[in-house]
């Protein structure tokens, strides 16, 4: 399912356990950076969780480069704060995923609870539409040429 190439971009969109395969696709680019292969592909990361302390599964890669991955954090259940999930920070992050989404090498990987796929897809429609995209059109484009995968629970 990753894509081997690497000056593809990467979004990853994922919450809880869903963080596994985005942990691995990280890795794996780390590594290819560190051997001189990495040739810039973009990371993106949207991780969602109920509070900070659910961080262990992404605490050490805040510790990586900006220049390396965009990590973007969303907490729903922070007391004194308003809910905040993935499909917000997507939003607020338009003009960087969209000009993502544009790019024929991005790959985009939904991990996690079935609950947020919704919320996601609408998310990226948004987006879409702000960037003068037909998401009803690039959808599915991009599952056809393998470059859209969803694995929720």
């Amino acid at each position: 399912l990753m894509p081997n190439h690497p000056k593809s971009n990467i979004v990853m969109v994922c919450t809880g356990t869903g963080s596994a395969p985005m942990r691995a696709m990280t890795e794996w680019r780390r590594r290819l950076r560190k051997s001189g292969k990495f040739e810039g592909g973009k990371l993106m990361l949207f991780f969602g969780a109920r509070t900070q302390q659910e961080l262990p599964y992404f605490g050490p890669l805040q510790s990586l480069p900006k220049d390396f991955i965009d990590i973007n954090l969303a907490f729903s259940r922070t007391p004194g704060q308003p809910k905040r999930y993935v499909q917000d920070l997507m939003r607020e992050r338009a003009p960087d995923l969209a000009a993502l989404l544009k790019d024929a090498g991005t790959h985009l990987y939904v991990c996690g609870l079935k609950s947020m796929e919704e919320g996601v897809v609408l998310a990226l429609r948004d987006v879409s539409a702000d960037a003068g995209l037909d998401w009803s059109q690039l959808g599915p484009t991009l599952q056809t040429e393998g470059r859209l995968h969803f694995e929720t629970y």
